[in-house]
């Protein structure tokens, strides 16, 4: 007996996730997609327009972080894969005289809008970022080491907004030219040399001296690269390996005359310039600027964050009670709080916290929410007490 197989239609789902088998089993990644590397590329689109080069750059070093494949990327901008690859790998010539043409107007506007796009989706679901004085202060100093050529130390406690002010930097400006890199900890020189090449697509297969090479065929002078974080590399199984990754980094300064954003914190300060070793001493000599933000958030830095989701500054006496949680609490001394011991991060989770009480009262957003969100916050991390007496 026969039976019959009756074909349906595949859901979108579907189709998609066999797309990614196919995918896989081809051993094919999003990466190798991309058959060029970061420093090959920059010699690749030497000969083109300055800004649709620094597009392309940007596009390249997105896609490979965010693991877009490159049929998925020219399907998105609405240019033919197989041109994007002649680009990328310095092929795209006129056939009669061999000249390498630019980068097509087409595919520039296409990158401009995948750009906007690509940038407003990441943004979704993330508290809305806020312009305050200290992170004009960090754009300051990013401005100086771009137009100067130089290190800039950006020195301030954790948890205040350094990461955030400089995320927003390097996602806005410059097109991809402002790589930002998170600094590992524990990893020594080989893995602070392979997160540098990573940011900057570059393959990072062979030994650490090649990958240095890599990194300084990739950098170009016009560019700033945003090291976070950069005190992870105290936390290292050999002391020797702090100063042997800042010696990398003065030779890669030295060989690329970029800007670079060296951003720590202020114990970091503190200890360094009480042992300037001769690696330091070297890479200090050449920071013209550096930017000092405070020790705990700067009630001018909370203000604006928590006006944009419409909480008013409140007054000192403003306080409110919910039974079975604590004593009745004034919002000013718990932003005094959590400024002093806590930081940014606790204040805007809050922030998102309260709404759910707010949703739930069919209420706007107001500071007996995040009253309320701060007391179970703070109720969850208490423990509890034991119930057997």
């Amino acid at each position: 007996m026969t039976t019959a197989i009756t074909e349906t239609a595949l859901t979108t789902t579907e189709r998609t996730a066999l797309t990614d088998a196919a995918k896989i089993n081809q051993g094919a990644n999003a990466r190798s997609s991309w058959r060029v590397s970061g420093d090959h590329l920059q010699s690749n689109l030497r000969h083109c327009t300055p800004v649709k080069k620094e597009l392309l750059i940007w596009a390249f070093q997105w896609c490979v972080t965010e693991k877009i494949f490159l049929d998925d990327f020219a399907v998105a901008v609405g240019y033919d894969a197989k041109t994007i690859d002649k680009i990328l790998t310095g092929c795209y010539r006129d056939p009669r005289t061999q000249a390498l043409y630019d980068i097509p107007d087409k595919l520039a506007e296409g990158i401009e809008r995948f750009r906007r796009n690509q940038l407003a989706e990441a943004m979704l679901g993330k508290i809305d970022f806020v312009v305050t004085p200290s992170s004009k202060r960090i754009w300051t100093g990013c401005e100086l080491a771009r137009e100067s050529h130089t290190p800039v130390f950006l020195y301030g406690a954790s948890h205040i907004g350094k990461t955030w002010g400089l995320e927003y930097f390097s996602i806005h400006n410059n097109h991809g030219s402002s790589p930002l890199i998170t600094v590992p900890s524990s990893e020594g020189l080989g893995g602070f040399v392979r997160a540098i090449a990573k940011k900057l697509g570059i393959s990072v297969k062979g030994n650490t001296a090649d990958i240095i090479d890599r990194i300084k065929g990739a950098i170009t002078p016009d560019m700033l690269i945003i090291l976070d974080e950069f005190h992870q590399l105290i936390y290292t199984y050999r002391k020797e390996s702090f100063f042997a990754c800042c010696e990398v980094l003065r030779s890669i300064y030295d060989h690329c005359r970029c800007g670079i954003i060296i951003s720590t914190t202020n114990v970091f300060r503190s200890r360094i310039e009480q042992e300037r070793k001769a690696a330091l001493e070297q890479l200090f000599r050449r920071g013209l600027h550096k930017v000092q933000l405070g020790d705990v958030v700067l009630a001018k830095d909370a203000r604006p964050i928590f006006e944009h989701h419409g909480l008013a500054w409140p007054a000192k006496n403003l306080s409110y009670e919910f039974p079975g949680l604590r004593a009745p609490e004034r919002p000013m001394d718990i932003l005094r709080m959590l400024a002093r011991e806590a930081g940014l991060k606790a204040m805007t989770e809050r922030i998102r916290y309260g709404r759910k009480f707010a949703l739930k009262e069919k209420q706007p957003l107001g500071w007996k929410h995040w009253v309320h969100a701060h007391l179970t916050i703070e109720s969850n991390a208490t423990l509890p007490k034991d119930d057997w007496e």
